[in-house]
């Protein structure tokens, strides 16, 4: 951050007005008085209001990591108060994969209720220098060098900027414990946290969503946000020597009379309070227990697919005899939701059983040359899959990763007849060893958005998956003849419990048809088993997949339990939604889900 710039609304002076009133009289010779009378109103005035916007920027005690702060100095990144000329930013060096620091800043507008607005100017992404390890990575990561296992030029700019923006992880907050000793904790700063208002975002996200500007909040005298601005571990090379420099620019507008505000859109803001509506917080339901049964699993949760945001349903199969037998009742079903602040109690308006509902269908396969035997088999039992659930009357969409030494996006979510023709024009060959990249095309499966930029796949094809539907079911079918390679070979970047997470995150069903690889890093029937709804099919080169897709198909086209609320907080601010879900099973006792989803933008 290169400097703090600051921009400040006034209202005109209206000036005053006084009125007096007057009578006269006449006088004629030889007359007397006429009547007369006189009314007056004195002292009139009119003052102006008056609105002054002052930011405290800052970074707590504490609030940078350790190893990072002994690095830089303490006076560079406490730069004070904005109030009339522009405050400096804050300025930091020497950032390394691993490094974190939040910014905090408080915001006050005195004397009148406001509309803030934040926007970012001068915005650079500079590629300074690029170091000969920094070359190479670049080099191979983008395939702008002819052979990428030779030295590079250590003078050229690879790609023309730098990559450091799009590799900053962002998260935004609006509320901060300072009884919290951080100590140069990350786990400690994100206790001392809650109420997320931004996250999964990078400094580049930012940048493009607040580069004409936009409102933050309305009708407040007072707005703290805090920023978390991490680089993560698993950040390469490609960032040596790279720099960004920003100006975060705030205004404030009077909230009363305001029809409409410098970002045209009557001040309703990205975050923070308004955004079209007021939020409930009815007392918590329950409080959530263990996920880890086998007997439960939320398929899907959304806004309802007819009726739309602030209709949610949740989707959710309860695998016992109750269960099976339709026999649970609204009564059986609990609901909280949370955007990261308390949990508020939902009242469950209906519940249903029924088959169907939206599915994203990732396949994730292998075609490698140790494919070759059975891949023509493969291509038609999965397209087979596909017909199978269209007939079924299914809302499916497809989309197809493929993997060697790199992983590959075939083809984005698509309908079933494009997904066919993609499989179709797969064939097997290369991989450099027995172990492939499987990990890193699982995690561009789920959606990971580290795992999909540009830089980790194939530059000939490219490619990323667009995002999942608010509300459909997800799955990921993994399909390989080997084990994979975890995080420690410099070919994979995640590991297997990177992308056991995401799984969970993503409320994925997964389905791994694989051998039971115990001699590899990275066996698929121990994800399968490590995740809350897995599940492992064993597959050699001579198996007969017809049974196994069966099975796959009858589990997406299975009846499901559909609850129904509508959220106590219909505001369309663009939050990520928790749903927790309890289920009183007569048989099994209370068992509990976890999912999310996002709610549409203002």
């Amino acid at each position: 951050m290169s400097k703090n710039n600051l921009e400040l609304s006034r209202r005109k002076i209206l000036g005053s007005v006084g009125a007096v009133g007057a009578a006269g009289a006449a006088a004629g010779l030889g007359t007397s008085a006429l009547f007369s009378d006189e009314e007056s109103f004195e002292n009139n005035s009119i003052t102006a209001g008056t609105l002054n916007l002052t930011v405290d920027a800052r970074v707590p005690d504490g609030a940078i990591n350790d190893e990072w702060a002994g690095a830089v100095d303490f006076t560079e990144y406490n730069p004070g108060t904005a109030d009339g000329p522009p405050g400096t930013g804050v300025t930091l060096g020497d950032m390394k994969p691993g490094d974190w620091v939040l910014l905090c800043y408080e915001i006050e507008v005195q004397d009148n209720p406001a509309c803030l607005g934040l926007k970012t100017e001068n915005t650079a992404n500079d590629e300074n220098s690029v170091t000969e390890p920094e070359a190479d990575t670049e080099a191979d990561l983008s395939g702008s060098l002819s052979n990428p296992n030779t030295s590079a030029d250590t003078t050229a700019d690879i790609d023309g900027e730098g990559e450091l923006a799009q590799r900053l992880d962002v998260t935004v907050y609006d509320d901060f414990d300072d009884s919290v000793d951080i100590g140069g904790d990350l786990s400690n700063a994100q206790s001392a946290l809650s109420n997320e208002l931004l996250g999964g975002a990078t400094l580049q996200d930012v940048w493009d969503t607040f580069g004409g500007g936009d409102a933050i909040a309305d009708n407040v005298n007072a707005f703290d946000f805090y920023v978390l601005l991490e680089l993560p571990t698993e950040t390469g090379n490609e960032v040596q020597s790279d720099s960004v420099e920003w100006d975060f620019v705030f205004d404030a507008v009077q909230s009363r009379n305001t029809d409409d505000d410098p970002y045209g859109n009557a001040c309703e803001p990205v975050w923070g309070e308004g955004g079209g509506g007021e939020c409930d917080c009815p007392e918590e339901n329950f409080t959530p227990g263990s996920t880890d049964d086998d007997f439960t699993n939320l398929l899907s949760v959304g806004p309802d697919p007819d009726t739309g945001f602030p209709d949610i349903d949740a989707r959710i199969r309860v695998d016992t005899t109750a269960g099976n037998a339709n026999d649970l009742t609204a009564s059986n079903f609990a609901i909280n939701e949370t955007d990261g602040g308390d949990a508020c109690g939902q009242t469950i308006e209906d519940v249903s059983r029924e088959t169907g509902g939206a599915v994203d269908i990732v396949v994730v396969f292998d075609d490698t040359g140790s494919m070759s035997g059975p891949i023509t088999d493969l291509k038609n039992e999965v397209n087979s899959f596909t017909t199978d659930l269209e007939n079924a009357g299914v809302d499916a969409r497809y989309a197809l990763v493929s993997f060697k030494d790199n992983a590959e996006v075939d083809t984005d979510f698509t309908d079933a007849s494009n997904f066919q023709t993609a499989v179709g024009s797969l064939s097997a060959s290369g991989g450099g060893d027995s172990a492939e990249d499987n990990v890193d095309a699982l995690a561009v499966g789920t959606g990971n958005a580290q795992a999909q930029e540009t830089d980790f796949e194939d530059p000939a094809t490219g490619g990323e998956l667009s995002d999942f539907r608010s509300g459909a079911r997800r799955v990921l079918i993994d399909i390989t003849d080997v084990g994979a390679h975890d995080e420690t070979d410099d070919r994979t970047r995640f590991s297997q419990s990177d992308v056991e997470g995401f799984l969970n995150d993503g409320n994925f069903s997964y389905y791994a048809v694989a051998p039971d690889a115990t001699g590899f890093d990275v066996n698929k029937r121990d994800i399968a088993d490590n995740v809350d709804d897995g599940e492992w099919i064993e597959f050699d080169s001579d198996a007969d997949l017809t049974t196994v897709i069966n099975d796959i198909t009858n589990d997406l086209t299975e009846e499901a339990y559909v609850i129904s609320y509508t959220t106590s907080c219909p505001v369309e601010d663009g939050t990520d939604r928790t749903v927790d879900v309890q289920v009183d099973d007569p048989d099994q006792g209370l068992l509990y889900e976890q999912g999310s989803y996002t709610a549409p933008g203002s």
